[in-house]
């Protein structure tokens, strides 16, 4: 098998690996969590897409984290989430992405990349927040709600989603240094 060969196999099985444990991370780990709109929970789905930004880049995490994603809507009875996750996941699979490549490139030393890690996990905590609200506010609105109650709401259930962000804060510090020094060893 030539090279090129090799690398396309490793980032397609690197991609559906991902996939996998995006899905397996929210599956196999629930806590619900208290919210006025839709049912949230903790897991540990927003940290492997943040692990699959990370070492796989924009394009391929989003793959892998739309792929995760709507597995388990589509498993677990969530098809009417399912516009949300794909247009949510892309978002911030390519913003955060980006954001996380270009201070990769700047970074001096690993310890610096792992504090850029640390901070894009932040961001796409923040980007998770402010893109949840707006679109469950608009569902709310567009099912008949009015523009004030849809967006008194979707106040009350921001805890549970801020919640997951700093859970994908404090998994990416535990995990970042671990899985990117696996994932570059079985790379090579």
């Amino acid at each position: 098998m030539n090279n090129s060969h090799s690398k396309s196999t490793k980032s397609i099985v690197a991609t559906a690996f991902f996939a996998a444990i995006i899905y397996l991370g929210i599956q196999s780990f629930r806590i619900p969590l208290p919210a006025a709109v839709g049912t949230p929970f903790l897991h540990f789905g927003h940290i492997f897409v943040m692990l699959a930004i990370i070492c796989l880049g924009s394009k391929k995490s989003a793959v892998a984290g739309v792929t995760g994603l709507i597995i388990f809507d589509i498993v677990n009875g969530f098809i009417h989430a399912i516009p949300n996750v794909f247009v949510c996941t892309l978002l911030k699979c390519f913003v955060v992405g980006a954001v996380f490549n270009s201070l990769k490139n700047r970074a001096k030393d690993e310890k610096q990349e792992y504090i850029y890690a640390i901070i894009c996990s932040a961001l796409y905590g923040v980007v998770t927040i402010v893109f949840d609200f707006i679109w469950s506010s608009a569902e709310l609105v567009i099912l008949g709600s009015t523009l004030k109650a849809a967006l008194l709401a979707e106040i009350t259930s921001i805890p549970a989603t801020i919640i997951n962000a700093v859970f994908t804060v404090i998994g990416i510090t535990i995990l970042y240094k671990p899985v990117v020094t696996a994932y570059k060893r079985i790379l090579r």
